[in-house]
């Protein structure tokens, strides 16, 4: 009987081509962005739960001040004092490590390296693929790789026991590690032992004011956290001797979804994301759904002999049910397996955009089991409604002239319709939207020039080989500049303490002085000190006063945006002012510059000081090089890095990327929302193609009629053409309200946002009536030029 039902159910695809085209086309398509969403979804939510003991594992944050914000940067001490604590099983310290691999000759640059103290394997698990962790603390000058890093260095060679170079010291590789699951917070691909680090970082052992570390703890399962937390700021308070200092905890599993932190060391996601996702892809899948009941019914219309003599001889309606159920899992299974393909050459896309690596073919069980739950619930949600629909039809109604399809029905399929271009048209409007804010991101660094400038940064093994030595290091800084501004397509060079975009250095308003300053004012002031040539790089728009002068006379001088002479209460006329750091050489205001949002968005502008160059601080190179000579440039730049710095590889920046960073994950949400709109429409089109076929074939004795009676083509083609008109226009103005609220929320994280104008939503719905129109003018004009004569013959 089974045998029976797949013979027939696959007859009748290949029979109706055209209808199983199509529905293969729209469950394929929404089946692959369900699955892949899907899967993203599930990583999101399992982050950091591969450890064994996750649950008990914490992040260690620390106030610093009693109104202060939580901080998950702590002092190298809070471990140690934390170990004194008897309801802890472990404690583990962290920090940072970036440098430059030398393994004969062959320099590799890495700067996802952390160093971690004896107590890390304790509390986190990794599995070894080769070599000995438990040597790896007990010498100094130890390392370990992960398997990617350790390929792209060793080759298939076995590293353990070789000895690589690691900036200016030798260290011997004592294992390599699996890579970090992709579901990790914690990304390396290289470690060192804490007193590696401490070789060169002496001063912070006991040093309670240099926050630069990771804590972990492990706790005895079923301790209380609170009880916890009171003895450990206890012991903090009689160790550190500073008042007002308390800690917090962050359960592992939470690390992940801390989009209030903004320390670089973790993978951050959004619970918001997760959840808007996860409903788009129900909604694809939904839409996609639609299109295969409305389509299915519409074809069994032409079945109905079919069905009504199969019932007659005695048929019953758990047979046809079984039967029309069975097309709907072939079809299914078919739409599975082509979205497989579809995945599969559609993965490295879909990795790059959500910056993960998913093996979706050779990773576990799991996953197959979820296509598998996949190919069910599709079959459950597309196939039952019709095959119930079958099952219960009356021969009795065929014979005094019915349809399958009653008025209610056909209400329905309507209405399916509208939900689905109501889709369509929320994903277009929040397409227009996202992208307008981030217009507005980039038009509001536009008071700066960011194009063809390329900064990079004099690295820290250089630094340490010349035993920073301020004299060496501006000289070497000095020949590097003058070897290339003997560069034609190189127009500027100048040294800078930070980028002036991201995350500058901030301190407190409290650390500068200014005649008649408010000591109550706790803002936090932003400061980069730059050369006079800066100005010629970045254009940067006075809006008083002077830039600083080129003979460096202004070497004490400031100059201030409009933010910072606001929020410091900065009397008339600001220009000639006496402002300086505390404890330093007083100098002047010079000028002030135009705010411009040098974070993102999401954040208020904070007050900036810009002062002259300071001979003190490490040099950050900025090169504006002259147009349409980019290639000529950075071959100069790579070729002048290679002659003075051959023991570490050129790692630069263009400024272009450095602001893209500022907004990666919203770029990276309206690219997902671009392709989901644009799939949903294509599938609302295709929902629109099938309902016009049917009411063409439906209505094609009245057409006839009308054409008989005198009805012109262009009439009856604008009498079809209006139906479905009408259905996406009460699909536009159920969505824009909806898309309204929406959106207002969104942009409600951002303090400085775009509005939401009436013509984004006018945009939105004259697209979907455009796309109906197209979508529907062929079968309606098909329907309207033809013989009415063929119409009328089948009765």
């Amino acid at each position: 009987m089974l045998t029976t039902y797949f013979k027939t159910a696959w007859r009748n695809l290949f029979r109706n081509r055209t209808t199983t085209l199509i529905n293969l086309f729209g469950l394929s398509v929404a089946l692959t962005a369900f699955v892949f969403i899907a899967i993203w979804v599930m990583n999101e939510l399992t982050y950091d739960g591969f450890h064994k003991n996750a649950k008990d594992i914490f992040l260690v944050q620390m106030k610093f001040t009693p109104t202060g914000e939580a901080s998950p940067i702590t002092p190298l001490p809070l471990g140690e004092t934390l170990r004194q604590n008897p309801d802890l099983d472990f404690v583990a310290t962290m920090g940072r490590w970036s440098g430059t691999l030398n393994n004969n000759g062959n320099l590799f640059d890495d700067k996802a390296g952390i160093a971690v103290d004896s107590g890390w394997f304790n509390i986190f698990d990794y599995t070894v693929l080769s070599g000995d962790i438990r040597s790896f603390n007990n010498h100094p000058f130890s390392i370990i790789f992960t398997q990617s890093k350790a390929r792209q260095i060793f080759g298939n060679r076995d590293p353990v026991g070789q000895v690589i170079k690691l900036d200016t010291t030798l260290y011997q590789v004592r294992a390599v590690l699996k890579d970090n699951p992709i579901n990790s917070s914690l990304q390396f691909d290289m470690l060192v032992p804490m007193a590696a680090r401490l070789a060169y970082r002496k001063g912070d052992l006991g040093n309670w004011t240099n926050a630069s570390y990771r804590t972990f703890i492990r706790i005895h399962p079923n301790t209380n956290v609170s009880s916890f937390l009171k003895n450990a700021n206890a012991l903090v308070d009689r160790t550190s001797a500073k008042a007002g200092r308390s800690l917090a905890l962050q359960p592992l599993r939470d690390l992940h979804f801390d989009t209030n932190s903004s320390d670089p060391a973790f993978r951050r996601g959004s619970r918001t994301a997760v959840l808007v996702f996860s409903v788009l892809a129900l909604l694809l899948l939904i839409s996609a759904s639609i299109n295969y009941i409305n389509l299915t019914i519409a074809e069994v219309n032409s079945r109905i002999k079919e069905i009504s003599i199969r019932k007659i001889i005695g048929g019953n309606s758990i047979q046809l049910f079984l039967q029309f159920l069975t097309e709907s899992f072939l079809q299914c299974l078919i739409a599975l397996a082509l979205s497989s393909v579809i995945m599969w050459l559609a993965l490295p896309f879909f990795d790059r955009l959500t910056e993960t690596n998913f093996q979706l073919f050779t990773g576990s069980w799991i996953i197959w089991l979820f296509f598998l739950a996949t190919l069910v619930i599709s079959t459950g949600v597309n196939g039952v409604f019709p095959a119930l629909t079958v099952a219960f039809f009356k021969p009795l109604d065929f014979l005094h002239g019915s349809t399958i399809l009653k008025f209610a029905n056909l209400f329905i399929r309507k209405g399916l319709v509208v939900f689905q271009f109501i889709i369509g048209i929320l994903l277009m409007i929040g397409t227009i939207v996202i992208f307008r804010q981030m217009q507005l991101a980039r038009n509001s660094s536009a008071q700066y020039n960011r194009a063809q400038v390329v900064s990079f940064e004099l690295p820290s093994q250089t630094l340490q080989k010349m035993g920073y030595d301020q004299k060496n290091i501006n000289r070497l800084a000095q020949t590097l500049r003058n070897e290339l501004q003997a560069q034609s397509c190189i127009q500027e060079i100048v040294f800078a303490s930070t980028s002036i975009e991201g995350a500058l250095n901030s301190n407190g308003a409290r650390n500068w002085y200014w005649p008649g300053m408010d000591t109550s004012i706790s803002a936090t002031v932003a400061s980069i000190w730059l050369e006079p040539g800066a100005r010629n790089i970045f254009n940067l728009q006075l809006v008083e006063g002077r830039w600083f002068f080129d003979d460096r006379s202004d070497n004490r001088n400031f100059i201030l945006n409009e933010t910072a002479v606001r929020t410091l209460g900065l009397r008339e006329p600001v220009v000639g002012q006496t402002f300086a750091r505390l404890g330093e050489d007083t100098g002047r205001i010079i000028g002030v510059i135009k705010d411009y949002n040098f974070t993102s968005l999401y954040n208020k502008i904070e007050p900036l000081v810009i002062g002259d160059f300071d001979d003190e601080i490490k040099p950050l190179f900025f090169v504006k090089i002259a147009p349409d000579n980019i290639a000529k440039a950075m071959t100069a730049i790579s070729a002048a890095w290679k002659n003075n710095i051959p023991e570490a590889p050129l790692q630069y920046q263009f400024m272009d990327q450095a602001f893209d960073n500022l907004y990666k994950d919203d770029l990276k949400v309206s690219e997902l929302v671009l392709i989901f709109s644009s799939i949903s429409l294509v599938i609302s089109a295709l929902g629109l193609f099938s309902l016009s076929a049917f009411v063409a074939v439906h209505r094609k004795k009245e057409i006839g009629i009308r054409k008989v009676m005198g009805a012109a083509a262009t009439r009856i083609t604008l009498m079809l053409l209006k139906e479905f008109l009408v259905l996406v226009l009460v699909a536009v103005i159920i969505a824009s309200p909806i898309g309204y609220w929406v959106m207002h929320n969104w942009l409600h994280n951002f303090t400085y946002k775009v509005a939401l104008n009436w013509w984004v939503f006018a945009v939105a719905g004259i697209a979907a009536l455009l796309i109906s129109f197209i979508t529907v003018s062929f079968h309606a004009v098909r329907a309207a030029v033809a013989n009415p004569l063929i119409a009328l013959r089948s009765e």
